[in-house]
């Protein structure tokens, strides 16, 4: 299934995986004995969260261009699975921001490669049963951002009942014709709601929001120019260190100080 793209345009991944899991943690050292963050743990079969999630990623993108952003202090963890990697595809984010900066940091090193990429971006901690099916789905999205390459494509899934530790998204009328009824824009972003908001989230029909994306580079650095010019300038900064002997220091001192925002709040419901 993998993208048969030319030299340049490519389609390439993004695993954000520098969580802490600071949710099931507790769990996780009751069940495991284990202090790991979720991302790194095999709660079903032998490959860990994050290895399903590189081995669903690269039936469409080859692991040479999918990059992994993880935590420096989850060394142990990187080490043992990690590992075998191709060079320069592991990206260590000194500080967890949130997700616009974790997107933000592997998209400039993507974008100084190819800076017309396209990028499928994916969470490391998914439970997904039918992969190419699923997978199917991203090339799909993946067509409609060359089709309409200003576009920031997301996967909705239908929800299995009124979950409030999900995102959901509210989807409105079809894009276009040509991409059928599934293709939709979206109306609102709705996080995390109470019991009752959810309850009405589920019996009017909107989707859990998987955080899969498919875009353009240069459309999401475009929108964090527009929506978070104060982060983007920072970015700018790594952008420029990027192959020097300076680039460390620099990713550390810009990530130091810097607000934590989400793509969703930071981002996609100022694009709406």
């Amino acid at each position: 299934m993998q993208s048969q793209d030319s030299e340049k345009g490519q389609l390439w991944g993004i695993v954000l995986a520098a969580g802490e899991g600071t949710r099931m943690r507790q769990f996780i050292q009751y069940r495991y004995r284990r202090r790991s963050p979720k991302q790194y743990i095999a709660f079903m079969g032998k490959k860990s969260m994050l290895q399903d999630t590189l081995h669903r990623v690269e039936k469409l993108i080859p692991r040479e261009r999918t990059l992994i952003v993880v935590n420096p202090r989850h060394g142990r963890e990187i080490k043992a699975q990690l590992s075998g990697r191709p060079r320069n595809t592991l990206i260590f984010q000194p500080y967890n921001r949130e997700t616009a900066p974790g997107v933000l940091l592997p998209l400039i090193h993507i974008v100084q490669s190819d800076p017309e990429a396209r990028v499928a971006i994916f969470p490391s901690d998914h439970f997904i049963r039918e992969e190419d099916q699923f997978m199917g789905y991203v090339e799909q999205a993946n067509r409609v951002v060359q089709r309409l390459p200003g576009e920031i494509v997301l996967l909705g899934v239908q929800p299995e009942g009124p979950e409030i530790e999900y995102g959901w998204i509210e989807p409105t009328e079809p894009i276009q014709e040509e991409f059928g009824p599934d293709v939709r824009r979206v109306g609102r972003f709705l996080e995390k709601p109470d019991t009752e908001s959810a309850l009405q989230f589920f019996m009017k029909g909107y989707l859990w929001n998987t955080f899969v994306i498919v875009t353009k580079a240069k459309t999401l650095i475009e929108a964090a120019e527009k929506h978070l010019p104060h982060i983007w300038s920072r970015f700018e900064r790594m952008l420029a260190a990027i192959g020097t002997d300076r680039e460390l220091s620099i990713i550390e001192r810009e990530y130091r100080d810097m607000e934590a925002v989400t793509l969703t709040h930071g981002i996609f419901e100022k694009n709406l």
